[in-house]
């Protein structure tokens, strides 16, 4: 095998391990007992590549080897990159379930430790309720007890005030009455009294207007007497003196 033959067959080799898989280069000569195929035949020989052609596959060849080593230690870091993001994550999530357990067990003891709390407030609360409610119950009772011994009372009193004032108007219709009658009689007496008062004067004016009567009648008799006087005068002086006379005497 020539020099160019084995370039050209490391060149294949190198060729057939992109992506990194593994390979084998056979640098023996070809089994010249092996009948030769009718493409073989029949194909035209291939021409040999120049140095040039050789040079540029060598240095595609290497440019490609680095390219595919860059490509691995990339992807090695990728995959680093992802491990260790995987693991920040998966502690990420441990702590943060951690964590969270352990502010769901402490909320939860608070959470008991407050209903336990609210609890003990609420039956407390109660207590002092039922302590108040029997209190006012109580008092209630000893008020309405009061106030039935008020009614009673009242009720006494108020029997004993329609008493009184039943006493009282029947003294006050007696003391009406008893007006009344000694009123009446007083009238009576007044009436009495006027009337006999009445039936005085009425003598004393006919006692007076007969004692009136008498006097004019006596000075009617007087002025007659001085009338015949006066005449006798005239008439004569002895007939005068026997008529004084006998008037004196």
């Amino acid at each position: 095998m020539s020099a160019v033959d084995q370039e050209v067959a490391a060149i294949r080799g190198e060729e057939k391990s992109k992506g990194g898989l593994s390979y084998e280069v056979i640098l023996a000569e070809p089994v010249s007992d092996r009948p030769p195929s009718p493409l073989t035949v029949s194909t035209p020989t291939r021409p040999q590549p120049s140095e040039e052609e050789i040079e540029r596959k060598l240095l595609a060849a290497k440019e490609r080897r680095e390219a595919n080593r860059s490509i691995n230690d990339v992807d090695e870091k990728i995959s680093k990159a992802v491990e260790k993001r995987q693991e920040l994550v998966s502690s990420f999530v441990t702590k943060t379930k951690e964590n969270l357990d352990a502010k769901m067990e402490e909320s939860q003891e608070k959470r008991e430790a407050h209903l336990s709390s609210l609890k003990t407030k609420l039956k407390e609360h109660l207590e002092r309720v039922e302590t108040i409610r029997l209190t006012n119950e109580t008092k209630l009772q000893e008020i309405r007890q009061q106030i039935d011994e008020k009614l009673k009372s009242a009720d006494e009193k108020r029997d004993e005030i329609i008493k009184q004032l039943q006493e009282k108007l029947r003294l006050h219709e007696e003391h009406i009455k008893s007006v009344k009658q000694s009123s009446e009689e007083k009238t009576k007496a007044m009436e009495e009294q006027i009337h006999s008062k009445i039936q005085m004067a009425a003598e004393k004016r006919d006692e007076i207007e007969k004692e009136m009567l008498e006097k004019l009648k006596e000075q009617e008799r007087r002025g007659e007497l001085a009338r015949q006087k006066k005449e006798n005068r005239l008439s004569g002086g002895g007939q005068c003196e026997e008529g004084e006379t006998a008037s004196s005497g």
